[in-house]
């Protein structure tokens, strides 16, 4: 187990070699193996990067997040939250485009005397270094897949921004529609692919603007094995901590002991502020097909790991 463990992280920077060698599901059973053995170790230090990136990942309980990290701004520590919802099949917005309008907020706010400044963006992971400018410390909030795009179906039909235009371009008999019949039409259902879509959106996340990143097909139902594994080396590699929306308490506790000035304002015997709630969302058992139809993509799998790296952290961090 360690020789293999070892052998992961010698080639999660080429993943593309590294599946070569091994299958899809015995490269993901060799990750969670070399979490959860002496090949990952974690020291709880806190962590005092100048820039932190919150690579916002949607319907996830991020603007409540959001909100916690804008709250904890002083005069040591300022934060911008980014307006532009990035799409990824959006040819014009490229990676160094984003790094260059992140870099331009940051500076904005470090000329006004903040040592320390946050971003927050519905983002993928950004290679700075690779345009010149230092790497921040990058961090995000997962939810189960089934959960979060259950929420953005809802979102799109009564809580988008755009909600009007989205409604009113669906056929009248759809605009009502559960979700368990939307998927029961499938595509015969016009909110059916980019539901499907939304079940790789973490893996995009976390692999970032890598060639190997483009979804293999027009939907996006399905990632390249090369982008999951570039995925799970950014999520294991790059990112301070990841939080779970099904742990949010023990999330928080997590983000203010690893980036203290920058979650300051985060306290444990307060209630956590809920934000950006769908009340129109029904209460919904979800079908068996439609659960089926939910776990396809590789966002659960990406999922498993990001939680059994919180709970590794976690249990480093508040042993008892």
């Amino acid at each position: 187990g360690v020789i293999l463990c070892r052998r992961l992280q010698v080639q999660a920077d080429t993943p593309r070699t590294l599946f070569r060698r091994e299958s899809y599901v015995g490269v993901m059973k060799l990750t969670l193996l070399c979490l959860l053995s002496s090949g990952y170790a974690f020291t709880c230090d806190s962590r005092f990067p100048e820039t932190v990136y919150y690579s916002r990942s949607g319907k996830t309980g991020s603007s409540t997040l959001r909100g916690l990290l804008s709250s904890s701004r002083g005069d040591s520590h300022r934060h911008y939250s980014s307006t532009v919802y990035q799409v990824f099949n959006d040819d014009a917005y490229t990676e160094q485009v984003a790094v260059e309008e992140c870099d331009r907020h940051l500076s904005r706010l470090r000329h006004k005397g903040s040592k320390y400044v946050s971003y927050d963006q519905h983002m993928g992971w950004l290679n700075f270094s690779r345009y010149g400018k230092p790497q921040p410390a990058f961090i995000n909030l997962l939810r189960s897949p089934i959960d979060a795009v259950t929420s953005s179906y809802y979102a799109n039909l009564y809580h988008a921004p755009d909600v009007a235009k989205r409604r009113a371009a669906l056929p009248v008999e759809q605009r009502e529609w559960t979700l368990n019949q939307c998927m029961e039409a499938g595509e015969a259902c016009q909110a059916y692919n980019r539901t499907i879509r939304k079940l790789n959106t973490y893996t995009r996340y976390f692999c970032g603007y890598h060639p190997d990143c483009v979804p293999m097909d027009k939907y996006k139902h399905t990632m390249t094995s090369a982008g999951i594994a570039r995925a799970i080396h950014n999520l294991h590699k790059e990112y301070v901590v990841v939080g779970i929306t099904e742990h949010y308490a023990d999330s928080l506790k997590l983000f203010k002991r690893l980036l203290p000035t920058y979650f300051s304002g985060v306290s444990e015997s307060k209630p956590i502020p809920h934000r950006n709630g769908n009340p129109h969302r029904p209460k919904e058992e979800l079908s068996h097909k439609t659960r089926r139809a939910l776990r396809q993509g590789s966002d659960h799998k990406i999922y498993a790991i990001a939680l059994e790296l919180f709970k590794i952290k976690y249990q480093a961090c508040f042993p008892n």
